[in-house]
Protein backbone atom coordinates (compact mmCIF):
# COMPACT_ATOMS: atom_id res chain seq x y z
CA UNK A 1 0.00 0.00 0.00
CA UNK A 2 1.24 3.21 -0.78
CA UNK A 3 0.87 6.62 0.77
CA UNK A 4 -1.20 9.09 -0.55
CA UNK A 5 1.14 11.73 -2.23
CA UNK A 6 -0.03 15.17 -3.44
CA UNK A 7 2.21 17.83 -4.34
CA UNK A 8 -0.86 20.68 -4.20
CA UNK A 9 -2.00 19.84 -0.65
CA UNK A 10 -1.39 23.29 1.48
CA UNK A 11 0.63 22.82 4.56
CA UNK A 12 1.75 25.32 7.00
CA UNK A 13 5.16 24.54 8.21
CA UNK A 14 6.99 26.90 9.97
CA UNK A 15 10.65 26.71 11.58
CA UNK A 16 11.42 30.32 12.29
CA UNK A 17 14.75 28.99 14.88
CA UNK A 18 16.66 27.04 12.22
CA UNK A 19 20.14 26.97 12.83
CA UNK A 20 22.94 24.64 10.97
CA UNK A 21 24.82 22.16 13.19
CA UNK A 22 27.12 23.11 15.52
CA UNK A 23 30.33 22.16 13.80
CA UNK A 24 29.13 23.54 9.97
CA UNK A 25 31.37 26.15 7.80
CA UNK A 26 29.13 28.90 7.73
CA UNK A 27 29.48 29.21 11.53
CA UNK A 28 33.06 30.42 11.33
CA UNK A 29 32.02 32.05 8.29
CA UNK A 30 29.28 34.46 9.79
CA UNK A 31 31.84 34.55 13.02
CA UNK A 32 34.78 35.90 10.98
CA UNK A 33 32.38 38.36 8.92
CA UNK A 34 31.01 39.70 11.58
CA UNK A 35 33.85 40.52 13.66
CA UNK A 36 35.08 42.97 10.88
CA UNK A 37 34.94 46.61 12.25
CA UNK A 38 31.70 47.85 10.49
CA UNK A 39 33.44 51.45 9.76
CA UNK A 40 35.33 49.34 7.17
CA UNK A 41 32.54 48.16 5.34
CA UNK A 42 30.56 51.41 5.00
CA UNK A 43 30.81 52.94 1.77
CA UNK A 44 29.21 55.70 -0.13
CA UNK A 45 25.43 54.89 -0.81
CA UNK A 46 23.40 56.93 -3.58
CA UNK A 47 20.28 58.83 -1.80
CA UNK A 48 18.15 57.53 -5.25
CA UNK A 49 17.42 54.12 -6.22
CA UNK A 50 17.06 50.72 -4.15
CA UNK A 51 18.75 50.42 -1.05
CA UNK A 52 22.21 48.38 -1.41
CA UNK A 53 22.26 45.28 0.48
CA UNK A 54 24.49 44.91 3.42
CA UNK A 55 28.46 44.43 2.49
CA UNK A 56 28.52 41.44 5.18
CA UNK A 57 26.30 39.18 4.20
CA UNK A 58 27.28 39.59 0.27
CA UNK A 59 30.35 38.48 1.96
CA UNK A 60 29.21 35.62 3.61
CA UNK A 61 27.45 34.60 0.25
CA UNK A 62 30.78 34.57 -1.67
CA UNK A 63 33.08 32.67 0.97
CA UNK A 64 30.39 30.26 1.39
CA UNK A 65 29.94 29.69 -1.88
CA UNK A 66 33.63 29.51 -2.59
CA UNK A 67 33.39 27.32 0.15
CA UNK A 68 31.32 24.78 -2.09
CA UNK A 69 32.98 25.17 -5.16
CA UNK A 70 30.05 27.35 -6.44
CA UNK A 71 31.96 30.42 -8.39
CA UNK A 72 29.20 31.32 -11.09
CA UNK A 73 26.88 34.55 -10.09
CA UNK A 74 23.96 32.96 -11.56
CA UNK A 75 24.80 29.89 -8.96
CA UNK A 76 25.23 31.86 -6.36
CA UNK A 77 22.14 33.58 -7.05
CA UNK A 78 20.10 29.99 -6.88
CA UNK A 79 22.19 28.86 -4.05
CA UNK A 80 20.50 31.85 -1.95
CA UNK A 81 17.09 30.48 -3.22
CA UNK A 82 17.45 27.20 -2.65
CA UNK A 83 19.96 26.51 -0.44
CA UNK A 84 19.21 26.81 3.63
CA UNK A 85 22.29 26.94 4.93
CA UNK A 86 22.71 30.48 2.75
CA UNK A 87 19.30 30.97 3.50
CA UNK A 88 20.58 31.42 7.47
CA UNK A 89 23.91 33.46 6.07
CA UNK A 90 21.61 35.95 4.64
CA UNK A 91 19.17 36.27 7.99
CA UNK A 92 16.61 34.56 5.68
CA UNK A 93 15.67 38.23 3.45
CA UNK A 94 13.06 38.04 1.14
CA UNK A 95 14.76 39.52 -1.71
CA UNK A 96 17.85 37.25 -2.35
CA UNK A 97 19.96 39.56 -4.44
CA UNK A 98 20.42 39.20 -8.89
CA UNK A 99 23.50 37.93 -10.26
CA UNK A 100 24.64 41.32 -11.76
CA UNK A 101 24.33 42.43 -7.95
CA UNK A 102 26.89 39.68 -6.91
CA UNK A 103 28.86 40.25 -9.80
CA UNK A 104 28.95 43.56 -8.79
CA UNK A 105 30.43 42.98 -5.47
CA UNK A 106 32.72 40.99 -6.40
CA UNK A 107 34.50 42.95 -8.91
CA UNK A 108 34.19 46.20 -6.84
CA UNK A 109 37.62 47.46 -5.63
CA UNK A 110 36.54 48.15 -2.51
CA UNK A 111 35.49 44.19 -1.93
CA UNK A 112 39.69 43.15 -2.80
CA UNK A 113 40.70 45.55 -0.14
CA UNK A 114 38.14 44.01 2.18
CA UNK A 115 39.21 40.42 1.47
CA UNK A 116 42.97 41.55 1.96
CA UNK A 117 41.78 42.45 5.44
CA UNK A 118 39.69 39.57 6.04
CA UNK A 119 42.77 37.04 5.37
CA UNK A 120 45.23 39.41 7.74
CA UNK A 121 42.46 39.06 10.50
CA UNK A 122 41.92 35.26 9.89
CA UNK A 123 45.30 34.49 10.20
CA UNK A 124 45.79 36.71 13.50
CA UNK A 125 42.94 35.08 14.98
CA UNK A 126 44.42 31.74 13.80
CA UNK A 127 48.20 32.58 15.25
CA UNK A 128 46.24 34.09 18.62
CA UNK A 129 44.95 30.49 19.55
CA UNK A 130 47.93 28.81 18.21
CA UNK A 131 46.47 26.74 15.44
CA UNK A 132 49.00 28.09 12.87
CA UNK A 133 52.72 28.63 14.07
CA UNK A 134 54.52 31.35 12.36
CA UNK A 135 58.18 30.20 12.58
CA UNK A 136 58.56 28.94 9.28
CA UNK A 137 56.91 29.56 6.11
CA UNK A 138 56.11 27.29 3.17
CA UNK A 139 55.26 28.52 -0.21
CA UNK A 140 55.60 25.46 -2.58
CA UNK A 141 57.50 22.33 -2.88
CA UNK A 142 60.89 23.65 -3.82
CA UNK A 143 63.69 21.11 -2.44
CA UNK A 144 66.86 22.59 -1.57
CA UNK A 145 70.06 20.46 -1.97
CA UNK A 146 72.63 20.71 1.03
CA UNK A 147 75.87 21.09 1.40
CA UNK A 148 76.55 17.66 3.26
CA UNK A 149 75.59 14.85 0.45
CA UNK A 150 74.81 14.60 -2.94
CA UNK A 151 71.41 12.99 -2.14
CA UNK A 152 70.45 14.99 1.28
CA UNK A 153 67.54 17.18 0.97
CA UNK A 154 65.99 20.19 3.33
Amino acid sequence: MQMNYTNNQTTLKLELDWEPEEHHIAWAISTLVDSIPTGDLEAESSWTGRPEYPVKMLLKMLLFSYSRSVFSGRKIAEMGDENLVMRWLMGNIVTVPSYRTINRFRVHPRTKTLIKRLYSLFRTQLTSLGLIDDSALYIDGTKLAANANKYTFV
